[in-house]
């Protein structure tokens, strides 16, 4: 009991040794984030979680109205085997339908979610940024994808990611996720599969030091849940 403590003792002195994160985890960034703005959590290679690694999450601003007092997110390059008719069963529309959903997250896994463009405003979305809107309605959702002739730049999930903000603010500072800007075109992306390696590239300078520099980082991780491997 007593070196348990001991090494987490260590890890937290550890911790005050790091140097900062690259410019996507600093003050400024975190400061945007508090305002509820709309970011990209790009997961970092030592973030081993089976449903979140190698992940890009939108992060979604507290005004989406769903998990409240949690941090909500859709995890985007992760589709999902789930068919229209199994989302929206016994309506008729979607029978012959075949399209399918991505995989926003584990929480409510058979809730629908939308992430899509609009020129103009409904009551039942949210505004996220410029003209992409979110929506957890789901008879708005099923009339949206009823016309989808009007709607051509829409996303479908099924289920969302969510955290308490202290939990989330724990796996950031010890660097399980880089914080991007969000960019229309990278939510809609035809090519997913590429998204979080271009992501990855972006959001990380060359030089910038892996968690598994520092030993006490796995202990860490352990506390959180979070599973490192040794690259």
């Amino acid at each position: 009991m007593l070196r348990s403590q001991a090494a987490f003792a260590f890890c937290i002195l550890c911790l005050g040794m790091m140097p900062l994160l690259p410019v996507q985890d600093k003050t400024n960034k975190n400061k945007e984030d508090s305002e509820g703005k709309t970011f990209f959590l790009v997961a970092r290679p030592e973030l081993r979680e089976p449903i979140f690694k190698e992940s890009v999450v939108l992060r979604l601003p507290s005004s989406v109205g769903v998990g409240e007092g949690l941090v909500v997110g859709l995890i985007l390059n992760k589709p999902a085997r789930v068919a229209l008719s199994d989302i929206f069963p016994g309506d008729q529309a979607f029978e012959n339908r075949s399209e399918t959903a991505y995989f926003g997250g584990p929480v409510d896994a058979r809730a629908p979610g939308v992430v899509f463009r609009s020129s103009k405003a409904d009551k039942q979305a949210t505004l996220l940024f410029g003209d992409v809107y979110v929506s957890f309605d789901p008879d708005f959702i099923r009339e949206l994808l009823k016309e989808p002739e009007k709607t051509p730049d829409l996303r479908l999930f099924v289920g969302r990611s969510q955290w308490a903000p202290a939990q989330l603010q724990n796996e950031m500072a010890i660097g399980a996720w880089y914080s991007v800007q969000a960019e229309t075109n990278l939510i809609f992306s035809a090519t997913t599969q590429y998204l979080w390696r271009k992501l990855l590239d972006r959001a990380e300078p060359a030089g910038v030091a892996r968690a598994q520099t520092y030993p006490c980082m796995h202990v860490l991780m352990s506390q959180l849940g979070l599973c490192v491997l040794d690259l």
